[in-house]
């Protein structure tokens, strides 16, 4: 009998009952476990199970579900003539382990428990941010990483306010070794830094990237603003400050120029409000505009608005500048126009039913996007609707782009050079 309690066929029974017995069930608590058994490993345990049985009586049978065969313990043991105070040696015995989870689970919640206390020692006027620590799970492995985490914000938490500006980068740089420590993204830790400029200045939650950079710099700590830049055309400014006059010029040159967020920042300019600006989403409108010499004023955010676009159009409601938006006639399109139609009062163009059915009408090209995706309508200024699912039966949606000839009449105007406004016949070159 003791071998073939052993037996590797009938292993993955006591595997099933120590993992109950891990989990801290009581052994005598225990009435079925699942078990995924062989057919010798079933035949086994149904001999098992007769054993003892009245003359007469039925056959024990195992019931099989998806996970494996349902083993009756108490009957299991009564059979074999063991009590529930024999299952730990029965386990034993056929060599498998019962892991202490309860011990595994006693020194995670003491991990937790230490490194949280860690947290509020090193910060201790952090609430905001040593709450978000504390939401973060925490193993061995990712244990030496939280220590760093919080070791970093401590060095910066001693160094603010700052008595003059300088980069995050280099602050990171310095607290942490590493200049993208604390970068603004998902790869970086800025979101913690932001929680502790929060809490040093008792501040609500920022609402765009353009806010969380200004509540930085009042406590000195200046993010990127070189690298972002908004792209405009023909924008007009009327005061006399270094952005001012950097936009009167490049209006008066006919060129298109980047704007930076330092610039918009250090140097805010004060903006003609006497002329609309038109704010799309693709660079090639502002390049067709060009080639077409229109004069009038526009600006590009390349896609979804970060820092500087969110800078820019607020100092342009701030001076009153009218805007109108336009974008692409697809989710992300609608997406950004929905946006910047309710926090700066843009009124919606050529992103409508009307423009669909000017394309219709005006070309035989377009593009589809894939099944289970669809865009939404704006009417007019009417605020922007939330996605729909797709009709029953349908397969394909239209998207249309800004730089489809029919959008780009609508926008900049017709130009009766355009060679892809009407069907030519091929030349040679």
């Amino acid at each position: 009998m003791s071998g073939d309690l052993t037996d590797l066929d009938v292993r993955p029974l006591w595997e099933a009952v120590a993992a109950r017995l891990a989990r801290g069930d009581d052994a005598a608590a225990i009435r079925n476990v699942t078990a995924p058994l062989s057919r010798t490993g079933q035949a086994m345990v149904a001999g098992w199970l007769t054993r003892g049985r009245r003359p007469g009586s039925r056959p024990v049978a195992l019931r099989a579900t998806g996970n494996g065969c349902v083993v009756p313990v108490p009957k299991l043991l009564d059979s074999l003539g063991r009590t529930p105070d024999d299952l730990r040696a029965l386990i034993e015995a056929a060599g498998v382990k019962i892991p202490d989870l309860a011990g595994q689970r006693r020194a995670a919640d003491q991990m937790r428990a230490d490194i949280n206390d860690y947290a509020e020692r090193a910060l201790p006027d952090a609430p905001l941010l040593t709450a978000r620590l504390r939401s973060y799970g925490i193993s061995d492995e990712t244990l030496e990483d939280r220590r760093r985490l919080i070791d970093s914000l401590s060095r910066l938490r001693d160094l603010l306010p700052l008595p003059r500006p300088v980069t995050l980068a280099r602050l990171a740089h310095h607290c942490a070794g590493d200049p993208h420590y604390f970068d603004l993204n998902d790869t970086g830790h800025g979101d913690k830094v932001v929680l502790l400029a929060r809490d040093l200045l008792q501040a609500p939650q920022p609402d765009t990237p353009a806010a969380e950079r200004a509540l930085l710099a009042r406590l000195g700590v200046i993010a990127d603003r070189l690298s972002q830049t908004v792209l405009v055309l023909n924008v007009a400014a009327t005061g006399d400050g270094p952005t001012d006059r950097a936009l009167n010029l490049a209006r008066s040159d006919n060129r298109p120029v980047h704007v930076t967020l330092h610039d918009l920042t250090a140097h805010p300019p004060t903006l003609d409000s006497n002329r609309a600006w038109l704010v799309v989403e693709n660079p090639s409108v502002v390049d067709e505009a060009l080639m077409r010499g229109t004069d009038q004023p526009i600006v590009c955010t390349s896609g979804t608005l970060t820092a500087v676009d969110h800078t820019l159009l607020a100092l342009a409601v701030d001076n009153g500048v009218p805007l109108e938006y336009s974008g692409d006639l697809d989710p992300s399109g609608h997406a950004i126009a929905a946006a910047v139609q309710a926090r700066y009062q843009a009124a919606i163009r050529y992103m409508d039913e009307a423009a669909r059915l000017a394309v219709d009408a005006g070309s035989r090209f377009g593009s589809v996007l894939p099944p289970g995706q669809k865009g939404t309508e704006l009417e007019g200024d009417s605020p922007a609707k939330a996605p729909t699912e797709p009709t029953a039966g349908s397969q394909t949606h239209r998207v249309i782009f800004q730089e489809h000839s029919v959008i780009l009449d609508l926008l900049l105007g017709p130009s009766t050079g355009d060679p892809l406004s009407v069907p030519r016949q091929r030349h040679s070159l």
